[in-house]
């Protein structure tokens, strides 16, 4: 065998071992999974929030002609724009951190999840004039989630416990603008 044979043969190889080892190691990362949404809509299309807890409830109402929320019960006061921005943004779509039952539970599992007595029951109008309803269940053992439900789907979500914190807040705490008073 002669060199310039043997010398061709190790180029070869040196060539198919680096792009071999460049395909293998510089192999691009699986595409994450896209994170599941109990459902989407556009927040700006949100004209109507109403939540209900079992002990009380709290509805807003968008006032296109004025361009503000408004109380369903003027005595609360005027609505915290910045706030119930906020809160569109999170009635927009809720980003489920896992989906735990994508066929219809039965009846003892709903009540085991909470949603025989939700602990919010949330109803949301869009300017179209179609609503949607969410059940906020139970937080989960661990108190990391809450158990989330759309009622046009079957499927039950876990949601941050920060998103249900926070519908919950809005009815506990509503989102009356503070006064700014002047000095005295």
């Amino acid at each position: 065998m002669s060199f310039k044979t043997t010398g061709l043969l190790v180029t070869v190889l040196v060539v198919l071992a680096v792009f071999g080892c460049n395909t293998v190691f510089n192999k691009p990362p699986p595409a994450a999974p896209t994170r599941p949404f109990v459902y989407t809509f556009a927040m700006e299309n949100i004209v109507d929030i109403d939540v209900r807890r079992p002990n009380a409830a709290l509805r807003v109402v968008w006032d296109e002609a004025n361009s503000v929320w408004n109380f369903a019960d003027a005595a609360l006061g005027e609505v915290d724009g910045g706030r119930m921005n906020g809160i569109r943004l999170l009635l927009s779509g809720p980003g489920a951190n896992r989906v735990l039952f994508r066929s219809a539970p039965s009846e003892a599992q709903l009540a085991d999840y909470g949603f025989n007595r939700p602990i919010a029951d949330i109803r949301i109008k869009l300017k179209d004039g179609s609503s949607h309803r969410v059940l906020l269940g139970d937080q989960t053992p661990d108190g990391r989630n809450y158990y989330t439900k759309s009622d046009d789907s079957a499927t039950i979500y876990l949601v941050d416990f920060t998103w249900g914190n926070e519908i919950v807040r809005f009815v506990t705490e509503p989102p009356v603008k503070k006064a700014t008073g002047g000095n005295s």
